[in-house]
């Protein structure tokens, strides 16, 4: 389990493990939602391809045809089929970047308080695995203990980026330096360079209009 700020608790844990289990899937990403349908807060389990989810975050998510955004009423999509659906040339392109990062199919569940998505999960399965037969129907089953489960502890700061105006990115760079980690750590967490934490730092810093990390922490631990 790779746990991205914060939401590693045990009952998250067991949700998205029976989720991967019994869809037979070769990954998950679970992330909450804010009140603008930004993805933000990813707990990724089981070996997400390399790449992929930075490259999500970098802009392919504008072009995901299962986003919250394209969610409507519905509880879950697949995409092969989100895909054949929309026939436009953003899905196409999404199926070629899917492919190159090595993904057959995903399914995308989408979790609800008062109607609005207040969280999501992504299952996939990497190229040569066994897709169950009735894919479609399991997500049926199993989509309400899902919800139950993956809803029912998120945190109450969901919508700091929409508060702070901090992207994904941002936001994972500020959880993991609340929890006390170097930049060298949150290099390594986020597998991304040490410049690159430093400059994300910067635009923090400016955002949140403070001057250093404890002042950060501070501002998070705050009630609001």
């Amino acid at each position: 389990m790779i746990a991205l700020l914060g939401r590693s608790d045990q009952a998250t844990t067991q949700a998205i493990h029976f989720a991967r289990g019994i869809l037979e899937g070769s990954a998950t990403a679970f992330y909450e939602v804010d009140s603008h349908l930004n993805q933000n807060r990813f707990v990724l389990s089981g070996g997400v391809p390399t790449g992929f989810h930075d490259q999500y975050l970098a802009g392919m998510n504008r072009l995901d045809p299962l986003h919250p955004r394209a969610a409507a009423k519905q509880p879950f999509a697949r995409l092969s089929v989100a895909i054949d659906q929309c026939g436009t040339a953003d899905a196409a392109t999404y199926r070629t970047f899917a492919g190159q990062c090595g993904i057959a199919d995903m399914i995308e569940f989408f979790f609800r308080r008062n109607d609005r998505i207040v969280a999501g999960m992504c299952v996939l399965w990497g190229q040569g695995c066994k897709i169950p037969d009735g894919t479609m129907n399991i997500a049926e089953k199993i989509h309400d203990y899902l919800e139950f489960n993956l809803t029912s502890r998120l945190s109450s700061t969901s919508d700091e980026p929409a508060r702070y105006g901090l992207t994904a990115r941002e936001l994972e760079v500020v959880e993991l330096l609340c929890c006390g980690r170097t930049n060298r750590e949150i290099s390594e967490c986020l597998n991304i360079g040490l410049a690159t934490v430093k400059t994300h730092l910067i635009h923090i810093f400016e955002k949140l209009g403070v001057e250093t990390r404890s002042a950060v922490v501070a501002l998070m631990s705050r009630p609001h």
